[in-house]
C-alpha cells in the first residue's frame, strides 16, 4: 500500500544537533513528511521512538557505534513496523550487507544528494529497500543486489506480509494490526488473505503451522491482545 495520503512521522537520530536540525528543515519541505522527534543518543533513540508512533527513523550509525548494529534489530523489536535508514561515511559491502541483516530497509551516504534521501524515506515507509552509495551507478547497483544475499531466506511473502505474519502469529487481530503498522484494517484483511494463498492454507491455526514449517516463524509466539 503507498502512503501518498498519509503523512509520514520521522524521527531523526545524530550526535550533532545542528545537523540534526539542518535535516530536519529539509524534511519538513518534502510532501507528508513531518520530524516528530530529534535525539543524539542511543538512550534517546529507543525512548522516543517507542513514545512516537514513528515510520522512518533516519540514524547516523555513529549514533549506535558503541552497541553496534546489534540495536538496530532491538528497536525493530521494541517498535514493530518502524523503518530504519542509516546514513554513514562508511559504506563497504560488508557493512551494507550487514545493515540489511539486522533488519534496515535503507543506507545513504552522507554525499547522497537530497533526491536521494527524500526517495530513501519514501521508499522505507513503503516498505522497499534503497541504498545509495558514494562511489558512482556500477557500484550502487552492486549494492543494491545485496538485499537478495541479505534475503537469503527466499520467503515466498513480501517484507509488509511477513510483518503481519509476525504479528498474526502473536495474536494480534486485524484492527491492532492495522493500528501498529498504521494503515487500514483493509489493508491487513487483503494481506492476511494474499498471505493465507501463498502459504497453501484456509485458516489462522493452519498459517503459523505451516510458517512455522518452511521457517517463517520460529515457533508459536503466544501474545496478549492489547485492549
Amino acid at each position: 500500500m503507498k502512503r501518498s495520503e498519509n503523512t509520514i512521522r520521522i524521527l531523526l537520530a545524530d550526535e550533532h544537533r545542528l545537523v540534526c536540525s539542518a535535516v530536519s528543515s529539509l524534511i519538513e519541505t518534502f510532501d507528508n513528511m513531518t520530524v516528530v522527534a530529534e535525539v543524539g543518543s542511543e538512550q534517546q533513540l529507543m525512548r522516543e521512538a517507542a513514545h512516537y508512533r514513528v515510520d522512518v527513523a533516519l540514524i547516523d550509525s555513529a549514533v549506535v557505534a558503541i552497541s553496534g548494529l546489534e540495536s538496530l534489530t532491538c528497536l525493530i523489536n521494541l517498535c514493530p513496523g518502524i523503518r530504519i535508514v542509516v546514513l554513514s561515511t562508511y559504506s563497504s559491502d560488508t557493512f551494507i550487507r550487514r545493515l540489511l541483516e539486522v533488519g534496515a530497509y535503507g543506507f545513504l551516504h552522507k554525499n547522497a544528494d537530497v533526491s536521494a534521501l527524500e526517495t530513501a524515506i519514501r521508499k522505507a515507509a513503503d516498505g522497499e529497500r534503497f541504498i545509495f552509495t558514494a562511489m558512482g551507478p556500477e557500484r550502487f547497483l552492486n549494492a543494491t543486489s545485496m538485499v537478495g544475499v541479505a534475503s537469503a531466506h527466499k520467503s515466498p511473502l513480501t517484507t509488509r506480509q511477513s510483518e503481519v505474519l509476525q504479528l498474526v502469529a502473536k495474536g494480534y487481530r486485524s484492527k491492532a494490526i492495522a493500528d501498529q503498522l498504521n494503515v487500514s484494517i483493509k489493508t491487513i484483511e487483503t494481506h492476511r488473505a494474499d498471505i493465507m494463498r501463498r502459504l497453501g492454507v484456509r485458516h489462522t491455526a493452519g498459517l503459523v503451522h505451516e510458517a512455522i514449517r518452511l521457517g517463517l516463524l520460529a515457533s508459536p509466539q503466544g501474545h496478549e491482545e492489547p485492549q
